[in-house]
C-alpha cells in the first residue's frame, strides 16, 4: 500500500462523516485528532548530517542554521466499538525525503476489559514502535524532556519499526493491593531487514528526525553515502522481540527487552542495493519519578549487526547508554542528559568504528496544552573512522547545536 493511499485513508477518517451515525452506526465515537507545528531557530556548527547524506552526529549541520521546520504532524485516533481503536500518525520534516508528508505509525489496537480480576490483554497490528524507549513517551513518539533524543532512541527512530503484530499481557497487582504491576510483551514482524545499515555505515547520532514508513535515511544528492530504505522485506524471515516490564506504583518503571530481526546476512535485494542485516540487541532501562517533579532515566542497549557478502562475514558490535535527570516546576522543566555510544568493527574490511559521548541541556516552558517553547543545547564529541574514508575529514569531531523551538498544537488529542 502506498503512502498516498494511507494518507488518503487518514484524511477520510478525519472527515466529519466518518464519525457520524450514517457512516458508522451508534458504536462509533467521533474521532480524536491533533495537528501541531514545530518551528525551530537553529545555530549549528555540525558537519553534514546523516539526514543530509553525511556523517555528522546532529540533525542540523552548519549549512542549516536559521529558521527551520522541526515537524508538522497530523495524528488521528478513532475508537470503534468498546475495545477497538485505530491510530494514524503522519509528519512532514522539512527536508528532502522521498515523500514530503509520510507516516511514522499506523496501527489497529484491540484492548479488551481486564479479566480474572487483575489481568489485561492488548494486541496491536500494523506499523508502530516496539516498547523499548523510556524517554520517548509523548504523543508522536517524542520526548517531553528534550528536543533531540538520546543516541539510543535516535537509532530506534531511524532504523526500527514493528511492521507486524504485538501482544501484551499485564498483571495489575495494584488493583489487588500489591505495590507493583508486571507486563509481558512479545512481537512478530517483517519488513525491517535493512535495520543495522545505519549503525554500520554512519554510526550513532543525536536527532529527533524519525524515519517515515515510506521514506529513507540520507539525501539523494552528490554525497558518497547514498540514501537508504529501512523498511523492506528481503529474506522472508520473520523477526521477533520479547520484553518484561515492572511498575512500582507507577513511579518506577523497569523495562527489559530482547530484539532479533533474524536477518539472513547472505540475502541481497538488488532493487534497494541492500542486504538483510542480521541485527539483534538487548535493552534494559529504568525510569523513576518523584512526587515533587523529579524524573531520572537510565537506559543501556548492547547488540550486533552483520552481513555476509561474497567476500566474507562482516559484523559490527554496538552499544549505547544514557542517563537523564529532569525537574518539573509548574509549567517549566529543566533536563540534562549524558550519552555515550560506540560501534566496533571486527572485520578487516568492515568499515571504521565510532566512539563518542554527548551532553544535552534543555529548558521547556509549556504555558498551556496548545503552546510549548523549548531551548536546547547539545554537544557531541566522537571519533568516526569512516570520516577520512568517505568525506575526507579528520576522524575526530566536536559538534554543537543550539535550538529554540516553538510548538503549537490544536485538537482534542493535544495536551
Amino acid at each position: 500500500m502506498s503512502a498516498a493511499v494511507l494518507l488518503a485513508l487518514a484524511a477520510a477518517l478525519a472527515s466529519p462523516e466518518w464519525g457520524s451515525p450514517e457512516w458508522a452506526g451508534p458504536e462509533w465515537a467521533s474521532p480524536e485528532w491533533e495537528i501541531d507545528l514545530d518551528a525551530r531557530l537553529v545555530s549549528s556548527d555540525g558537519q553534514r548530517s546523516v539526514t543530509n547524506g553525511g556523517l555528522g552526529t546532529l540533525r542540523y549541520d552548519d549549512t542549516q542554521s536559521g529558521l527551520r521546520l522541526g515537524r508538522a504532524r497530523f495524528a488521528l485516533s478513532e475508537a470503534f466499538g468498546q475495545v477497538w481503536s485505530l491510530h494514524v500518525d503522519a509528519s512532514a520534516w522539512g527536508d528532502h525525503d522521498k515523500n514530503p508528508v509520510d507516516l511514522t505509525e499506523a496501527y489497529l489496537q484491540f484492548r479488551p476489559y481486564p479479566f480474572a480480576g487483575s489481568y489485561r490483554f492488548r494486541l496491536k497490528t500494523g506499523a508502530f514502535y516496539a516498547p523499548i524507549s523510556l524517554e520517548n513517551r509523548s504523543a508522536g513518539w517524542e520526548s517531553p524532556y528534550t528536543l533531540s533524543y538520546s543516541a539510543v532512541n535516535t537509532w530506534l527512530g531511524q532504523e526500527l519499526r514493528t511492521i507486524g503484530a504485538e501482544g501484551q499481557i499485564d498483571w495489575l497487582g495494584t488493583r489487588t493491593g500489591h505495590a507493583f504491576d508486571v507486563a509481558l510483551t512479545g512481537g512478530v514482524f517483517g519488513w525491517n531487514d535493512p535495520a543495522g545499515v545505519v549503525i554500520a555505515s554512519r554510526g550513532f547520532s543525536l536527532s529527533d528526525r524519525q524515519t517515515t514508513l515510506f521514506g529513507r535515511v540520507g539525501a539523494n544528492n552528490s554525497s558518497p553515502l547514498p540514501p537508504m530504505t529501512l523498511f523492506g522485506e528481503i529474506d522472508h524471515r520473520a523477526g521477533f522481540y520479547a520484553g518484561l516490564e515492572g511498575r512500582y506504583y507507577d513511579r518506577v518503571v523497569i523495562r527489559v527487552l530482547h530484539y532479533d530481526n533474524r536477518g539472513d546476512p547472505e540475502a541481497f535485494d538488488a532493487a534497494t542495493n541492500n542486504y538483510a542485516w542480521d541485527t539483534h540487541f538487548n535493552s534494559v532501562g529504568v525510569r523513576a519519578e518523584s512526587g515533587t517533579g523529579w524524573t531520572a532515566i537510565a537506559q543501556y542497549l548492547d547488540g550486533e549487526t552483520a552481513i555476509e557478502p561474497n567476500d566474507g562475514y562482516l559484523n559490527w558490535p554496538f552499544r549505547a547508554r544514557f542517563a537523564l535527570i529532569s525537574k518539573e516546576l509548574g509549567h517549566h522543566r529543566l533536563s540534562v542528559r549524558y550519552d555515550s555510544f560506540a560501534v566496533d568493527s571486527e572485520s578487516e574490511y568492515g568499515g571504521g568504528p565510532q566512539h563518542g559521548h554527548a551532553w544535552t541541556a534543555a529548558y521547556v516552558f509549556e504555558p498551556s496544552a496548545h503552546w510549548r517553547f523549548t531551548l536546547e543545547w547539545l554537544r557531541v564529541a566522537n571519533d568516526n573512522e569512516n570520516r577520512p574514508v568517505y568525506v575526507g575529514l579528520p576522524s575526530r569531531a566536536t559538534e554543537t547545536q543550539v535550538q529554540l523551538a516553538v510548538r503549537f498544537a490544536l485538537g482534542p488529542l493535544a495536551r
